[in-house]
């Protein structure tokens, strides 16, 4: 049955920052040579509301995370490695059909879909630590019908005292193998490729805060369609047709501010992102981190993001008039989202446990303006993690 073919939780974090954080002036200075930590998470999809054909019940997700830190070469080089596994089941939205009265109807695929992926990444870092530092970056990420492998590097210099350049890019090829081709019509073999670049300044306002801005440039070349969406074409059902191209530019803020005398920090983050699809977002997140004494440490977190739709958006076409692009995949439309989570961290000798939760809530009402086509689609979700890290000699 048709599936989405990208992994739920790269779809989480598809709106997060995009260039290396700036330095926290409350991060706690870590000693240890080697850091491992461990997390599992749970992800649930609230089941759709309004009309629907097939089963209402979406995705759940449960992932596993193992990362491990260390230093080489007595300091003088940085390795890191995370290995990432999930466990995907459910049903996917699959196409809108109009009623009677032409108002939307989701077609879901059935709670039959089972996939699971396995991802492995490996940054080597010259210089961690430190202002000036060059990492190398490689990850490689299967899926039943997708590959993705990367490669990327990136480089900070500082300019003078109070301020630091960053900049750097990477290089993505996708190939994707989509299951049940034969039965449903569905391309064989397709093939994407993603090349970026960034570039970013951060400065020590003072000895409490740091300011950074930066520029980023995404390509994407090839096969940019999902595979496993229909799209209600008249009274025909065709395969979603998205163009081959898309560019994208993004541009973010970020400040962060100790507060000495409350043992906390504040973090507020802003990212603008316009395509060539005619896509333009905002993002807008907010954290507390509150030591709160004997270890423990609380950080909730607020975040709004809110896009416009893709020029080729529509739920479904009644009247087609020859378009050449369309997609009624929900991530393409008008929406905006709300979301709030909650971490709390326990620090006993060597050891950290983590605790936290985030829930999701999105609604054409909360874009920009709420303007554009019906999005009948949008995702509610709960995530749970726990989490647990230890620093070695």
């Amino acid at each position: 049955m048709p599936r989405s073919s990208a992994s739920l939780t790269a779809l989480l974090t598809a709106a997060a920052a995009l260039l290396p954080a700036a330095p926290s002036p409350a991060a706690e200075s870590d000693e240890s040579n080697t850091r491992a930590s461990y997390r599992f998470s749970e992800y649930d999809e609230n089941a759709l509301n309004g009309p629907v054909i097939g089963d209402p019940q979406r995705y759940r997700v449960l992932s596993q995370q193992l990362d491990v830190d260390t230093k080489l070469d007595g300091g003088a080089w940085g390795l890191k490695l995370d290995a990432t596994h999930e466990v995907m089941s459910g049903s996917s939205p699959w196409f809108v059909e109009p009623d009677a009265k032409g108002r939307p109807v989701q077609v879901l695929s059935g709670a039959t879909i089972r996939d699971h992926r396995s991802a492995l990444s490996v940054a080597l870092t010259q210089g961690p630590g430190t202002s000036a530092n060059t990492t190398y970056t490689a990850s490689y990420s299967a899926e039943r019908d997708y590959r993705a492998t990367a490669v990327g590097v990136e480089h900070s210099q500082p300019l003078d005292a109070a301020t630091t350049l960053g900049y750097g890019g990477s290089f993505s090829h996708d190939l994707l193998r989509p299951t049940d081709a034969a039965i449903y019509g569905r391309i064989e073999r397709a093939t994407k490729n993603t090349a970026s670049a960034f570039a970013s300044l951060a400065w020590v306002l003072d000895r409490d805060s740091v300011l950074q801005a930066g520029v980023q440039l995404n390509l994407e070349r090839g096969f940019l369609s999902d595979p496993y969406k229909l799209f209600a074409y008249g009274d025909q059902v065709l395969p979603e047709q998205r163009p081959g191209r898309r560019t994208e530019a993004a541009g973010l803020l970020r400040y962060r501010h100790s507060f000495a005398r409350l043992d906390a920090a504040l973090h507020l983050d802003y990212r603008y992102a316009q395509d060539s699809w005619g896509l333009t977002s905002h993002t807008l997140e907010a954290s507390w981190y509150q030591s709160l004494g004997n270890g423990w440490r609380l950080v909730p977190s607020l975040r709004w993001y809110g896009q416009s739709q893709a020029r080729f958006y529509a739920p479904f076409l009644i009247a087609p008039e020859g378009q050449r692009y369309y997609s009624g995949d929900y991530r393409l439309g008008t929406f905006g989202a709300f979301s709030t989570s909650i971490n709390v961290r326990k620090a006993i000798g060597r050891w950290e446990f983590s605790l936290g939760a985030e829930h999701y809530h999105s609604a054409k009402g909360l874009a920009l303006g709420g303007g554009g086509a019906a999005v009948p689609a949008l995702v509610d979700f709960t995530r749970a993690w726990a989490g647990l890290d230890y620093g070695f000699d």
